[in-house]
């Protein structure tokens, strides 16, 4: 690092010389000077992004005695096997990912492993077994927390989110969509409340808290045999590839990885309130959100506008923009106190020439897309 700093500081040094000098140097010298010192400039940033990597295995160790405690005080028997600790991530991503983890182990300890005559009924160890492991796959981190427990009840889920007035029929709901439900705010299966659980706040929490990240969580399960939920997380949270685009003359960022596709949105596309409609895309229908009336803006329509389809697990839709800048690679920057409690906006990023552009918030746009769709269609 100190060797590029060096040259990074002669690069400097030659093209202010160039700028400054009498007589005017041709824009290709210009040009050349710059993607050298551009090129040692990445070069540093790719030293210091590896400087920040950490490996996930004493974190995971931390949760060894976890289990161990939290299994005794409900008499249950549980061990912890670790894999894949040697997978590297950003510190920023470790520090951020231990509330997330305890939770999920948590709730393996307390609603996926049973107790030892249970399991000695059903054929299995009487010494449940969860397993934390990580890795990498195509540049992001996954992390796993599963166990060979009961899993997950699909009518006692069912009967709580209709309970809740989550859901109006539970017998027609897919795997997915039972899935998904454990992530709602409220909804517990335990019976009692106790230490652990029973409040309905976990598992919303853990969503919450990845979403943050910029990451995914998803839950797979098979009764009687056990749960998986799995993370998934950029490698680092510092820089993003990102898509620019623009609604009445302001500038956002959609994360990449995020991005499906571009299209034109037609006149024929169905236009509901709220700023949603339906899009004909390829016979398939994909509801959208416009962004300009998410964020009011009061500037009329330009004669054409695009869909940028995004994804987010499961979920896909449409969000609806005045033009697409193309791609960039953006520095993330925190908001500021006031900014914080914005719907749909998740940080923000300066441009090349000096202006702030706000970073969507994918996963909250899908889910106020779906929700506006509901709510137009009832």
């Amino acid at each position: 690092m100190l060797d590029l700093s060096g040259e990074i500081g002669i690069a400097r040094g030659r093209l202010t010389d160039m700028l400054e000098r009498g007589a005017s140097p041709s824009r290709e010298e210009i040009l050349a000077a710059h993607r050298e010192a551009d090129r040692l400039h990445l070069e540093l940033q790719e030293l210091i992004m590896k400087a920040r990597m950490v490996p996930v295995g004493p974190v995971f160790h931390q949760y060894v005695r976890l289990v161990r405690d939290l299994a005794a005080a409900q008499g249950k028997q549980a061990r912890l096997a670790m894999e894949g600790g040697d997978a590297e991530v950003d510190t920023a991503i470790i520090e951020a990912v231990r509330d997330p983890l305890t939770h999920m182990i948590r709730n393996a300890v307390d609603h996926g492993i049973e107790p030892p005559e249970v399991r000695r009924a059903r054929g299995k160890d009487p010494c449940g077994r969860i397993v934390l492991r990580a890795a990498h796959e195509a540049g992001n981190i996954v992390i796993q927390v599963v166990d060979d427990g009961a899993g997950l009840s699909r009518a006692r889920i069912a009967e709580r989110a209709q309970a809740l007035g989550l859901v109006r029929e539970a017998s027609k709901l897919s795997d997915d969509e039972i899935a998904r439900l454990v992530f709602e705010p409220g909804l517990s299966t335990s019976e009692a409340v106790t230490d652990v659980s029973g409040r309905g706040v976990g598992m919303d929490v853990v969503r919450r808290n990845v979403e943050t990240l910029r990451g995914s969580v998803t839950v797979e399960s098979r009764e009687g045999e056990g749960t998986s939920v799995t993370i998934r997380l950029p490698l680092t949270l510092a820089i993003i590839q990102g898509l620019l685009v623009g609604v009445a003359g302001a500038t956002y960022i959609l994360p990449l990885e995020t991005v499906v596709e571009c299209a034109e949105l037609g006149a024929d596309a169905g236009r509901g309130a709220g700023g949603t409609g339906v899009l004909n895309l390829r016979g398939k229908p994909l509801p959208y959100l416009r962004l300009r009336e998410l964020f009011g803006v009061e500037a009329p329509p330009p004669r054409r506008e695009n869909v940028v389809v995004v994804q987010h697990g499961a979920a896909r839709a449409g969000v609806a923009v005045d033009v697409l800048h193309g791609e960039t690679q953006s520095v993330i920057k925190p908001l500021g106190r006031v900014l914080q409690g914005i719907s749909g906006v998740s940080g923000s990023s300066i441009l090349g020439d000096g202006r702030v552009a706000l970073i969507l918030d994918v996963p909250e746009l899908l889910r106020e897309t779906l929700r506006r769709s509901a709510s137009a269609a009832a």
